[in-house]
């Protein structure tokens, strides 16, 4: 029998307030040694938290460098199609990803190539060498593994999945058909679902209701794990991120649903200040919340009002 919820008209209609409670804001002031001597971290833990960072903007780096001058290291290569960086969100992306484990899910933001590998790198780490090794041979029939192995001088298992990981993921970007998604995927729709991986959106604030459904898929078959939606601030002005946090906070979940099943959907809406939306890093406001950054050349002008660089798009400094 379907459940029903009886909503008191008096109530709905009382008069009071909302209220909110403060939202602490550049709070956490902790030096390397105080997280070390609280044992919040070991000196494992932040070296790799490091190495993802530093491996998230050398992936960054080198496709703004193919975008812009046509090579990287020497390398030449020519890439017409888009692809959305992330360079300066590194310590967000592997923040987030360093609290998940093997069983949760992440949908990426607009410009997720470092929520991507951050989510990669943490799989790889957590995942033991024989479950890894499986997931590298078993994908595609071993073609992108085998493109990884090239040039590889011997090593560690887990040495073998970065390159997998960093390879697959940018021949996506490349549409190469080794890519994770055989190069239909791209910069803005590259997945890759046993390290937990699933699609970024090339809608701004489009994972903001598809993560909420994600998390209802998890309650309803008891799965393990979360799911966290990777927004950007300005996707506050969109409708799914709405959408999507008021039906993960329908009341009929507490109400209605019993025994184990009652309660919250297991889904982390995670907004980050990615620098993007609200205004450049000039003072000037844009006008949309996904208006490129550009960094004005030597002959910019101004248009209505805008200022308008001349020549190539530039990563402006993080």
């Amino acid at each position: 029998m379907p459940k029903s919820q009886y909503i008191d008209p008096k109530e709905m209609r009382k008069a009071g307030e909302i209220t909110f409670t403060p939202i602490p804001v550049n709070q956490y002031k902790k030096t390397i040694k105080e997280e070390l001597k609280a044992k919040n971290f070991t000196k494992d833990d932040l070296k790799r938290i490091y190495h993802d960072m530093v491996v998230i903007r050398e992936f960054e780096t080198m496709l703004q460098l193919v975008k812009t001058t046509g090579g990287y290291n020497g390398v030449e290569y020519n890439n017409p199609g888009p692809a959305h960086l992330s360079a300066g969100q590194e310590a967000a992306a592997v923040g987030m990803a360093y609290m998940l484990d093997i069983n949760d899910f992440i949908f990426g933001s607009h410009r997720s190539h470092g929520e991507i590998l951050a989510k990669g790198l943490r799989a790889i780490e957590l995942l033991d060498d024989k479950d890894l090794e499986k997931v590298m041979n078993e994908f595609w029939d071993g073609a992108t593994v085998n493109v990884a192995k090239k040039a590889f001088k011997g090593g560690s298992v887990k040495e073998l999945g970065i390159r997998f990981l960093l390879y697959g993921a940018l021949a996506e970007v490349f549409a190469r058909t080794t890519g994770f998604n055989k190069g239909l995927g791209g910069s803005m729709h590259t997945f890759f679902t046993p390290f937990g991986i699933y699609p970024n959106n090339a809608i701004v604030g489009g994972s903001g209701s598809i993560a909420v459904g994600a998390a209802l898929y998890k309650k309803v078959n008891r799965k393990p794990g979360v799911v966290v939606a990777n927004l950007g601030d300005a996707s506050m002005a969109r409708g799914p991120v709405w959408e999507g946090m008021t039906f993960a906070a329908m009341d009929q979940f507490k109400q209605l649903w019993a025994d184990d099943m009652k309660g919250g959907l297991p889904v982390i809406i995670n907004i980050m200040d990615n620098q993007y939306g609200p205004r450049r890093n000039d003072g000037l406001r844009l006008r949309g919340p996904h208006r490129r950054r550009r960094q004005p050349g030597p002959d910019a002008r101004r248009t209505r009002g805008r200022l308008q660089p001349a020549g190539r798009d530039r990563l402006l400094p993080p």
